[in-house]
């Protein structure tokens, strides 16, 4: 009986391994294309012939479209099953990641850019629910920490990749490299990942066939629910105000570090990004939010991210890539940590939950991507960073008071 134990015990790891492996790289790949052009704003400002606002554009108005699509594909996998809608989204992203390299003018580009946030939001806003719904016991924070720690790869990836291929080539070149990684991820998707809540989801045929009104109807209802719950509230706000500063620095950040402080040349500011390899922390960091609370961990992560992003203003090179890597590791401690809280928190309809999560988790990464610009124009680096630190003390906040 042992032996047949152990063979079964192998068949099942064998598959979960693969998807943790899967899970990884498509995150990783898909998410990718989210900060392409953020290494690159001076380089756009310059082609364009735009301010570093408008520049921003290409960021925001992304991050923006992914806060939209998030409210409609969480209750839509919900209706069909998670796998089917991640996988769909992925693939039609390759479309609009090709075009950007041909863009003509930056209006459409822009709109280019747009498409690519509504069509990610088809893997960010239901992987969590995903990953909460495949994943047992112990092995949920870790695999959510593995889901993060391929975001980080992402961003990585898409940062220094597309710096270094526009300080070599150009960027329109370095557009254009990120759309065969895109199509290998959905295919990889397809291919491994598991479709267990997929069968659920087929189970729920009369739902399906029920009116658009009602769906619609049902997910108000949901909504209107997890409003009311003042725990997923926080966990809301920690999202949105934890988000906009992490991306108000680093949608910035090119301006200071090639500006007259420190003028870093293109190629040298991609080896920057990499502090985001502190990501690899991220499965560590759900295992230890499983163990002492995902919300002693939230406070813990956001304390380290504050120090860091203090650092950040004292003008000398070596300090400021201290308080960015404390900042990175503190950023990709919470998300894991706010993850599994959601997942906690979230009682039913855990698409809908994740997808209002995501929503303004995005939209406030949209107004980070927009709103320190102006102040940057105005003030230089510390009223950028500062309007950071009073937003991840708004998640600080949040946490202490409304998920208690």
């Amino acid at each position: 009986m042992s032996t047949t134990h152990t063979s079964t015990q192998r068949r099942e790891e064998r598959p979960r391994v693969a998807a943790l492996v899967t899970l990884f790289l498509v995150s990783a790949f898909i998410f990718a294309n989210m900060y392409t052009t953020q290494a690159i704003l001076p380089v756009l400002g310059q082609d364009f012939h735009v301010s570093a606002p408008t520049a921003g554009l290409t960021v925001s108005v992304l991050v923006l479209a992914v806060a939209i699509g998030a409210l409609f594909y969480g209750p839509i996998s919900d209706l069909v099953g998670r796998k089917p809608v991640m996988v769909v989204a992925s693939l039609l992203v390759t479309i609009p990641t090709l075009l950007c390299g041909f863009a003509p003018n930056f209006a459409l580009l822009v709109v280019l850019r747009a498409l690519q946030g509504l069509l990610i939001a088809g893997l960010t806003s239901v992987a969590i629910a995903y990953v909460n719904e495949e994943f047992r016991g112990k092995g949920r924070g870790l695999a959510m920490g593995i889901y993060v720690s391929g975001l980080t790869l992402g961003g990585l990836f898409a940062r220094t990749g597309s710096a270094a291929l526009t300080g070599l080539f150009s960027w329109r070149i370095a557009m254009l490299a990120f759309a065969p990684p895109t199509l290998i991820a959905a295919l990889m998707m397809w291919k491994f990942l598991p479709d267990t809540y997929g069968k659920k989801g087929r189970q729920l045929e009369k739902r399906s066939s029920e009116s658009g009104a009602a769906f619609v109807r049902q997910t108000l209802s949901d909504m209107a629910l997890h409003l009311h719950n003042r725990r997923l509230v926080g966990a809301f706000i920690i999202g949105f105000a934890s988000f906009f500063g992490f991306i108000g620095i680093f949608t910035y950040l090119p301006y200071y570090l090639t500006g007259p402080l420190f003028r870093l040349p293109t190629i040298a500011l991609s080896l920057v990004y990499l502090l985001w390899l502190t990501g690899i922390f991220s499965p560590a960091a759900g295992t230890l939010a499983g163990r002492i609370g995902s919300r002693r961990s939230i406070a813990l992560s956001n304390s380290l991210a504050i120090v860091g992003l203090l650092i950040t203003l004292v003008p000398v090179l070596p300090i400021v890539l201290v308080g960015l890597g404390l900042l990175t590791l503190g950023m990709f401690s919470t998300l894991p940590a706010a993850n599994l809280y959601l997942g906690e928190q979230a009682l039913t309809a855990k698409g809908t939950a994740a997808s209002m999560y995501l929503s303004l988790y995005y939209f406030g990464g949209s107004l980070g991507a927009v709103l320190p610009g102006l102040l940057l124009e105005r003030t230089g680096w510390p009223g950028v960073a500062l309007l950071c630190v009073g937003m991840t003390l708004v998640s600080l906040s949040a946490d202490a008071l409304l998920c208690r």
